[in-house]
C-alpha cells in the first residue's frame, strides 16, 4: 500500500496526465500497473480497448498480471467506504470510455465476480422504543407514500447524506424527501407513547442508545445474520471482464474495501439477574430434572458468545434435600446443579451474592474454594468473589475478536458475613466505591470495556431509589459502559448516563419467592461489541412458570412490559 497522504482524485488526475509519458517509456522497469476509470452510473464503457492496454507488455514475475490493467468504478452510486481512494503504487487513472479489465459495481444477477464486499446498514429506533420488527413492504410503502405516514410507527426516517443515494437504491423511495438527512440523530424517546424519528445507519455506526430494529424479522444482530440475504445490504463485487486475467488477490483487496460487518470482529455477551438455584427452584430440579428451568431459554443462552450468570448461592456436597415451604433465607446448591449452568453455556459467573457464604453458616464448612473448583472443572470463569479480598476485587479480564472486555462487581447489601476479607472467602464489598473507580479508570487506560455489577439494596419498586442513583452514576462516570443491579428480584428502570447503560435491576433468572406479591418479570440483556466498541443492546423479556423455568413473553405480554419499564425509566432520563 501506498503510504503517503491521499490526494484528492482530480489532483491524481493532473498530476497523472503529466507523467503518463514516462511511465509508458519506463514500462519495462516498473512493476505490474493498474488504470483507474471512474464511470457514472449511466455510462456504459466503449468495447475498444486502450492503447495503453494494447501496447503494454507482461513483466516477468511470479503473476502474469499485465503491465497495465483498467479499473472501472460505478462511482456515484457507490458508498465512499466501499471502494479505496488510496491506490497502489504504480496506479494511474486512464481515460474514461475504454473496456475496463476490472469493474466494480453493484453485483448483477448472473456475473461472476473475484471478490465481493458487503455495506450493512440498521434499521433503528431510539433504545426505549416498544416495536420491535417492520416488514420491508410496510417500509418501502412509508417512505413512497403509498401508505399515510400517519400511519407509521416513526414520524420519519435520518439518514447521513452520504448514504440517501444508497438507501434510495436499496429501499427504492420513489419521493427524495422520504429520506431525511441529518448527521446527528435523535437518541432518545420522550415518551413511549410518542412516535419518534428511526434512523438508517452503517452497522458499523450503531450505537447502544439505538435499538436495532429488525426487517421481515431480520437483524443484522442475529446470530445466524447472512448479510446477503438482508434487504438493507448493499452487495459491490470486483469482477475480471477476462475469465482468462490473473490478478494478485493482494491489488484486488486493495481496490475493494473490506465489508463493515465482520462476523470476526463481533463478540455478543448474555447478562442475567439473580440465579439462586435454592428453596423451590431446587425442589422442581429435583422433582423435573436439573435441566428443567432451562427448557424454553436454553437456545438463546447459548447462543452469545459469552454468558454471564449471577449465581448466589454456593455449592457444597452436604446440602439437605429442598424444601419447597422453606421460609428462611440461608441456602445451599447441590453440585449437581452446575450442570444446569453448564447446559446453558455459562462462561462467566458472577459472585457478588448476599448467599455465598451461607454454607459457613449452616454447616461451618467455607464452600467457596469448593465452588470455584467446580467453575474451572466446568471452563467457566468468575469474578467479584474469591478466596481473600484481593482475589475478589481482581477484574475478570477477556478478549474475544478484537474486543477487550473486563468484568468487575461487588456487594453492597451484606450481611457482613457474605464479604471476603484479607484471608477469608466471600465476595467483595463495595464500601465506598472508590477502590471500584479506580479500577475502573485503569481498566479503561488498558484498553477494556469496563462492566460492572452490583449486588445492592433490595426493595420491590419499579422505580431506581435516590440512592441507587447516588451509587450507579459515578461508576458510568468512572468510564464503565455497562452498569447493572444484580440484586433486584423484579425488573427496574434503566437509563443512558455517561455514555454507559445503566440498568437497576434485571430480576430473577432461577428464583422463586413464595409469599411475595411480586411479578416474575424479568429481563435478560444481549450486548454487542464491535472493533472495540459496545453498539448495541437488546432486552429479552422472560417470565417465570412453575416457580423455576422462565419462558419467552408472548408479545402482549412483552408490550405492557415493556410499556411499564420505559415508563419508569423517564422519569430517570427527566432527573439527569
Amino acid at each position: 500500500m501506498n503510504n503517503k497522504l491521499p490526494y484528492t482524485r482530480l489532483l491524481k488526475r493532473r498530476i497523472i496526465l503529466i507523467s503518463m509519458g514516462i511511465l509508458l517509456l519506463v514500462a519495462a522497469c516498473q512493476p505490474a500497473q493498474v488504470i483507474i476509470t471512474e464511470v457514472s452510473a449511466t455510462n456504459t464503457p466503449a468495447p475498444t480497448p486502450s492503447a495503453a492496454t494494447s501496447t503494454a507488455t507482461s513483466l516477468p514475475g511470479p503473476t502474469s498480471t499485465p503491465a497495465l490493467l483498467t479499473v472501472s468504478t460505478d462511482g456515484p452510486r457507490l458508498p465512499q467506504e466501499a471502494v479505496s481512494d488510496i491506490y497502489p503504487a504504480g496506479i494511474i487513472p486512464s481515460t474514461p470510455g475504454s473496456q475496463a479489465d476490472i469493474i466494480i459495481e453493484m453485483i448483477e444477477p448472473g456475473q461472476e465476480y473475484a471478490s465481493i464486499s458487503y455495506r450493512v446498514y440498521a434499521l433503528a429506533a431510539p433504545f426505549f422504543t416498544i416495536q420491535d420488527d417492520i416488514s420491508l413492504k410496510e417500509l418501502n410503502d412509508y417512505l413512497t407514500d403509498k401508505s399515510d405516514i400517519q400511519d407509521a410507527p416513526f414520524a420519519g426516517i435520518d439518514a447521513r447524506s452520504t448514504d440517501k443515494t444508497v438507501l434510495q437504491i436499496l429501499i427504492n423511495p420513489d419521493n427524495p424527501q422520504s429520506v431525511d438527512i441529518i448527521d446527528q440523530p435523535f437518541y432518545f424517546l420522550n415518551d413511549p407513547t410518542e412516535k419518534e424519528t428511526w434512523s438508517i445507519l452503517p452497522f458499523e455506526n450503531l450505537t447502544p442508545a439505538f435499538k436495532v430494529i429488525s426487517i421481515d424479522g431480520v437483524s443484522p444482530l442475529d446470530d445466524d445474520f447472512d448479510p446477503s440475504t438482508y434487504p438493507l445490504t448493499l452487495a459491490v463485487g470486483l469482477r475480471l471482464t477476462d475469465a482468462d486475467l490473473e490478478v494478485d488477490p493482494v491489488l484486488l483487496d486493495e481496490l475493494l474495501l473490506e465489508s463493515n460487518y465482520q462476523p470476526n470482529r463481533l463478540t455478543s455477551l448474555i447478562m442475567t439477574g439473580v440465579t439462586a438455584m435454592a428453596r423451590d427452584t431446587a425442589y422442581e430440579m429435583e422433582i423435573q430434572g436439573v435441566l428443567y428451568p432451562g427448557t424454553e431459554i436454553r437456545d438463546v443462552m447459548r447462543a452469545a458468545d459469552f454468558t454471564h450468570i449471577s449465581n448466589e448461592v454456593s455449592f457444597y456436597e452436604g446440602c439437605k434435600f429442598p424444601d419447597p415451604d422453606y421460609t428462611g433465607f440461608i441456602f445451599c446448591s447441590n453440585p449437581e446443579y452446575i450442570r444446569l449452568l453448564d447446559d446453558l453455556g455459562a462462561d462467566i459467573i458472577e459472585l457478588t451474592g448476599n448467599h455465598n457464604n451461607d454454607v459457613r453458616a449452616l454447616y461451618k464448612v467455607d464452600s467457596v474454594p469448593f465452588t470455584l473448583g467446580l467453575y474451572e472443572k466446568y471452563g467457566m470463569q468468575w469474578y467479584a468473589g474469591g478466596i481473600n479480598l484481593e482475589n475478589s476485587r481482581a477484574p475478570l479480564k477477556i478478549e474475544h475478536n478484537g474486543n477487550k472486555l473486563a468484568f468487575i462487581g461487588c456487594n453492597y447489601y451484606g450481611p457482613e458475613m457474605a464479604w471476603a476479607t484479607e484471608d477469608e472467602s466471600g465476595a467483595a464489598p463495595c464500601e465506598d466505591f472508590t477502590w471500584m473507580q479506580r479500577e475502573i479508570f485503569n481498566l479503561k487506560q488498558e484498553g477494556y470495556l469496563p462492566i460492572v455489577t452490583l449486588q445492592y439494596q433490595e426493595d420491590y419498586s419499579l422505580y431506581a431509589t435516590s440512592k441507587a442513583i447516588q451509587d450507579f452514576r459515578p461508576l458510568a462516570e468512572a468510564g464503565a459502559i455497562i452498569v447493572n443491579g444484580s440484586q433486584s428480584h423484579i425488573a427496574k428502570g434503566m437509563e443512558f448516563y455517561a455514555d454507559a447503560f445503566v440498568h437497576y435491576g434485571l430480576g430473577n433468572l432461577f428464583f422463586d419467592q413464595p409469599g411475595f406479591y411480586i411479578t416474575y418479570d424479568s429481563f435478560i440483556q444481549k450486548h454487542f461489541f464491535y472493533m472495540g466498541r459496545h453498539i448495541s443492546t437488546q432486552l429479552l423479556t422472560i417470565t417465570l412458570e412453575d416457580t423455576a423455568k422462565p419462558r419467552f413473553m408472548t408479545p402482549e405480554e412483552r408490550e405492557k412490559f415493556l410499556f411499564d419499564i420505559f415508563t419508569v425509566s423517564e422519569h430517570l432520563r427527566r432527573n439527569q
